[in-house]
């Protein structure tokens, strides 16, 4: 393999690009397998396979949207082999029995119906939607970075953005405008 240095070790350029995207990988496998360590290990699965595909990365358009590309794939490898069953927003400690024990406050437990009904709204959206919405509007990023991750033009990320806005609204039963910080550059 050419991408090791002579001592056999990934090169500094691969250690950097796992180092600053393995938070933000996590927290997203994390929105769709709902286990921190199914999301660890789906991660470092994905850099795995990007190790040894690195120089076909750093051959592409964008190591960032090739690297997004392993990732995806290997979250739905993980889902696959587990049925597809993704873990619920709510588990044991949101039921009603346990609240007082876990120390949940009834705020937090009152939403959890209306998370889950997002989540399965963002479920519906095509697969292009479904990746900006979910790192724009729940890991907060900004449009730039998700355009350079998902190697979609700006302008594209945008009209995935507000389509998914309208079909959310619409999902929700909260259809009318769009407030004044959703529109214009994020």
């Amino acid at each position: 393999m050419t991408h090791t240095a002579a001592n056999g070790q990934p090169p500094m350029v691969f250690d950097s690009f796992v180092a600053k995207n393995r938070t933000a990988y996590v927290r997203w496998a994390y929105t769709r397998l709902g286990s921190l360590e199914d999301s660890r290990d789906a991660v470092n699965e994905a850099f795995l396979r990007l190790y040894r595909r690195w120089n076909d990365a750093l051959a592409s358009a964008s190591t960032d949207a090739y690297a997004w590309k392993i990732l995806h794939d290997t979250v739905v490898d993980a889902l696959r082999t587990r049925d597809r069953n993704p873990c619920s927003g709510g588990g044991l400690a949101f039921e009603p029995h346990v609240r007082p024990i876990a120390g949940i406050p009834d705020r937090e437990i009152d939403q959890v119906p209306l998370r889950m009904e997002l989540h399965k709204a963002i479920s519906e959206l095509s697969q292009q939607q479904q990746k900006c919405v979910t790192l724009h509007y729940l890991l907060g990023c900004p449009v730039t970075e998700v355009a350079h991750v998902t190697g979609l033009a700006v302008s594209t990320v945008h009209s995935h953005l507000s389509s998914a806005r309208t079909a959310l609204a619409k999902a929700m039963g909260e259809e009318g405008t769009v407030p004044d910080h959703e529109k214009g550059d994020h």
